[in-house]
């Protein structure tokens, strides 16, 4: 609705043939970037061949060469280039894309390059990557690959072509690798499937065998250590992993099973394993499965003062941080019946929980005030959050829908003694704890519309209140486009890719995520806005029919999992009008909605305290010590 209200007065002012004189350069451009934001690119370019013949403007030229690139019209785009005295990184990248569409790789190769000299970006990175994969150069593709990844590591496909690289040069070790990551991302990718069981079946039986011994090895050689529990604090139940059909553990002392009718007493430092089938639950032995005992659920796995130490427990599934690792638990554990299988619970004290989520979820080496603010929030959420996942035996799980939890195996000494420094104190509204929301990075704005309006959430640019100071909803189209391909300065921002980020998708890599051609897309139409330019709702046409995508997480997952629904998205045409690539031009690495992580240590940095920063991302709330 908002984008067809601007591009009506867009349309009224063109027929009005520019009559309004004053300023025009910048009306130009602002009349030109609402007809490219609906993808009416050669209304977009006839305003701008309107303005050029009225002077020469450098953004202006910039612009209407992205535009002509954008619309096919390549040549026309290299001209307007060719003629510009000074180039930005931005340019220069616009260059390189130009000079790739016009089959000119080496030229393409070193406006890349030249454009990476002055920005490090995701787009310039992958194409010189793919272009090297492309020619079969698989040293300087795995070069660039791993660039990105670096650069940023939720691009997924770049794991299914790094392992394609290796295996392209008999690394099997390494295939094997890279493509055990994207199964995770792409499970039901048969292509992917047939790569990765070449990968195995080169490594052979022997290489797995002698893996397999090598990590039972390293998991004997694990210390668990004595501690002592935190009393006199409110409890709270994890669920760690549902569904198991089987799963196994040790404990560094004695320690006692409990189910409804039956005990056992497990011996210190030996590993058990617990199998679950329709009709029952068994305790076996780790090596021989022999089987120990039955049980009825549910069942208690209690000790006194040591942890327990879980193989193979999954946590981010689909995104990509997905693993699969073993991993030490503070407080007791519990199984109940889930409807697939066995829901595995660790029963603990909230701040000993605590311990385990601040270094999953903030970098633990940050300044302590972030520290302390990160720890209020997370506290926060588990005194508002208890019993969310009662239905299933447990108060909230262990992933980024309620919190990232990772036990005793991730703590760090800084993070403790932030929860220890900040120990029972929550945020409240109105008496009660908040949802206190939180991110790794807003992008520069904070959201207050995702999940419903709160007192203590706010819509704003996230830095220091200024008298003189546009309100995002303020901006015009220039000003908009600036914000994703520009670095605003911002309690949020970073040169890195959780701030600003690109996405590039060729034909080939559309193919491969979304199983049918780019070229079959017809249309985008963006339906809802919501605040700091995060898309709502969308609809997208192919020759198939129409698929509607309806809520932040829907839209980011749809495109292969997106930083944030926050984004420009550019549609590469051919000269027939055929779709050839997407860009995406995004802001911000999760929902955007109260804390955000990297505003926070950026404040603290600059002398704020955990209270300042707290008031700042949750205004109107009040700090109490509940215990």
């Amino acid at each position: 609705m908002k984008l067809f209200i601007r591009l009506s007065i867009a349309i009224f002012i063109l027929a009005s043939s520019f009559c309004f004189a004053a300023q025009h350069s910048r009306d130009y451009l602002n009349i030109a970037l609402l007809f490219k934001e609906a993808a009416e690119y050669e209304r977009a370019i006839e305003v701008l061949e309107r303005a050029r013949a009225q002077g020469f403007d450098e953004r202006q030229d910039k612009h209407l060469a992205i535009l002509y690139y954008l619309a096919g019209k390549s040549q026309k785009a290299l001209n307007v280039l060719d003629r510009m005295p000074q180039k930005d990184w931005l340019a220069f990248l616009y260059l390189g894309l130009i000079y790739e569409d016009l089959g000119k790789t080496n030229k393409a190769k070193d406006a890349y390059l030249k454009t990476l000299e002055l920005k490090n970006n995701s787009i310039a990175l992958y194409r010189l990557a793919k272009i090297h994969y492309n020619k079969k150069s698989y040293r300087k593709a795995k070069q660039f690959f791993s660039q990105l990844i670096k650069l940023d590591p939720s691009i997924r496909l770049a794991y299914y072509y790094l392992g394609e690289c290796f295996l392209k040069e008999s690394d099997f070790e390494r295939s094997y690798h890279y493509f055990s990551k994207a199964i995770k991302f792409y499970p039901q990718n048969r292509q992917l499937q047939k790569k990765l069981a070449i990968s195995k079946k080169k490594l052979g039986k022997r290489f797995f065998a002698k893996r397999k011994k090598s990590k039972e090895k390293e998991r004997k050689e694990v210390k668990l250590s004595a501690y002592i529990r935190e009393e006199g604090i409110p409890m709270v139940r994890v669920g760690l992993v549902r569904g198991l059909e089987r799963f196994s553990f040790r404990c560094g002392q004695d320690f006692i099973i409990k189910g409804k009718k039956r005990t056992f007493k497990g011996r210190a430092d030996r590993f058990y394993t617990f199998v679950w089938s329709k009709k029952g639950i068994k305790l076996t032995d780790y090596k021989t499965n022999a089987v120990y005992r039955k049980f009825s659920a549910p069942i208690k796995i209690e000790a006194q003062t040591h942890p327990f130490y879980l193989l193979d427990v999954t946590y981010g599934k689909g995104d990509f941080w997905h693993k699969k690792i073993d991993r030490i638990y503070r407080g007791n554990l519990e199984i109940v019946a889930g409807s697939e299988g066995m829901n595995l619970i660790n029963i603990l004290s909230v701040e000993e929980y605590l311990y385990g989520v601040l270094p999953a979820e903030i970098l633990p080496f940050v300044h302590s005030e972030a520290l302390k603010a990160q720890a209020v929030a997370a506290r926060t959420i588990a005194m508002r959050s208890k019993g969310r996942h009662r239905k299933e035996g447990f108060d909230f799980c262990n992933d980024v829908h309620c919190q990232v939890y990772q036990g005793l195996s991730v703590e760090k000494e800084k993070a403790r003694a932030a929860v220890k420094e900040t120990r029972g104190e929550v945020l409240l509204y109105e008496d009660n704890p908040i949802e206190a929301f939180y991110h790794s990075n807003c992008g520069g704005c904070l959201r207050s519309d995702m999940f419903g309006k709160r007192g203590y959430l706010v819509n704003k640019i996230d830095k220091a209140p200024s008298s003189s100071e546009v309100g995002i909803e303020d901006f015009s189209a220039y000003e908009e486009e600036l914000w994703f391909k520009a670095v605003p300065r911002t309690f949020s921002s970073t040169k890195d890719s959780v701030f600003r980020w690109q996405r590039a998708y060729d034909a080939q890599d559309f193919m491969f995520i979304f199983g049918f051609a780019l070229a079959d897309l017809k249309e985008v139409v963006f339906l809802e806005e919501g605040d700091c330019f995060h898309h709502h709702k969308m609809q997208l046409e192919t020759i198939r029919g129409t698929t509607q995508l309806v809520g932040d997480l829907k839209i980011r997952n749809f495109f292969d999992k997106l930083r944030s629904s926050a984004f420009k998205l550019e549609i590469k045409y051919s000269h027939k009008k055929v779709p050839q690539m997407l860009f995406f031009w995004g802001a911000g690495f999760g929902h955007g909605v109260g804390l955000s992580q990297k505003g926070a240590i950026n404040m603290a940095d600059q002398g704020f305290n955990y209270r300042q920063i707290l008031r700042h991302y949750y205004p109107n709330t009040k700090l109490k010590k509940m215990y």
